[in-house]
């Protein structure tokens, strides 16, 4: 074979081989670092990978067109590339659906922190003299990764407040939730305070009326002796989070919250809830097999706890009620 006829078969062969496969990296720095921002705006903060895809929904929203295969590489990429890598906070403190923390947000939302909101409200969140305690705050405690601190901020809060991005938004919902689970039992921060500062008095006159707690417990029945059984840090936390504890301590199965799903076709699917956040429902069916449904608009989720009045009772009750059940709680000797 000549060389002429050698070059022709190579640029045939060039022609017919197939192209590289694009990396994941590729083809999300590709699809989207060009639409609103840079690929380094995108991969700022880690995301669970519900809240990966609910990022790329927007961002379709928003003008991108990626092919249904470029989309699940892009998910694919950044769920495992990066994921959301959570504080863990031993002992499973708070409530299941808790909202997960990023370290690396947390860091990043230092400087920023300390240079807008650190002189009123100190470098713990703890508040100063001149601002209020923010890990006390509603505000921060409902808020679900800027859900209710970003329009805080941008139109109620009481003092002018420089203009923020989603994402600088998104970075202090970071921090703060941190500072709250510093505050947590089974954190390594914690410091057992005492807790014992209540009025005895206040607390039976509140258990007995404007909690409602005597609806379904009794001092002289399952709460008989419970100052004896429990000390007062134990009391207060199975009082606000019974769930948790009652899972840990109880020696025959505590009842299970539920759930019950009616999708658009109609279809009701029912069970014991494993995992519920604001993009997904997981639960375990009667017979022991787990599902997971994406949530949406026209999906119905009915969830039945059964220490629904715990749970209810936590944005209504004061600081104050809480020492004063304590104390009541921990004089049933």
């Amino acid at each position: 074979m000549g060389a002429a006829s050698i070059l022709v078969l190579a640029a045939v062969l060039a022609q017919a081989a197939p192209p590289a496969a694009e990396s994941g990296e590729a083809v999300t720095r590709r699809v989207c670092g060009t639409v609103c921002h840079n690929f380094e705006h995108v991969i700022t903060v880690g995301r669970t990978r519900p809240q990966w895809e609910a990022t790329v929904e927007n961002m379709i929203g928003r003008g991108a067109k990626p092919t249904s295969a470029e989309v699940t590489t892009i998910l694919d990429f950044l769920a495992s590339k990066y994921t959301l890598t959570p504080t863990t906070i031993r002992g499973g403190v708070g409530p299941r659906d808790k909202p997960m923390v990023d370290p690396k947000a947390v860091e990043r939302a230092v400087p920023l922190f300390a240079s807008d909101c650190q002189s009123c409200h100190g470098p713990d969140a703890r508040g100063t003299s001149n601002g209020a305690n923010l890990v006390l705050s509603d505000v921060v405690l409902r808020d679900r990764y800027g859900s209710t601190l970003g329009p805080f901020l941008a139109t109620a809060h009481p003092r002018p407040m420089p203009a923020l991005t989603s994402m600088q938004v998104l970075l202090l919902s970071h921090f703060l939730r941190a500072r709250v689970n510093d505050t947590l039992r089974g954190s390594p921060l914690f410091t057992a305070g005492d807790v014992l500062t209540g009025n005895a008095n206040a607390g039976e006159q509140f258990f007995k009326g404007e909690g409602g707690c005597a609806a379904c417990h009794s001092p002289s029945g399952d709460l008989a002796s419970i100052g004896r059984r429990m000390d007062p840090i134990t009391i207060q936390q199975r009082f606000l989070f019974p769930n948790n504890v009652a899972s840990r301590r109880r020696a025959t199965p505590p009842p299970q919250t539920t759930v019950t799903i009616t999708l658009p076709s109609g279809e009701t699917r029912s069970g014991s809830l494993v995992y519920i956040d604001d993009f997904n429902v997981s639960f375990r069916d009667a017979s022991g097999a787990q599902q997971t449904v994406r949530r949406g608009a026209n999906v119905r989720v009915v969830k039945t706890d059964p220490y629904a009045a715990h749970v209810d009772l936590l944005p209504r009750i004061t600081d104050k009620a809480i020492h004063d059940v304590v104390a009541y709680l921990a004089s049933l000797k």
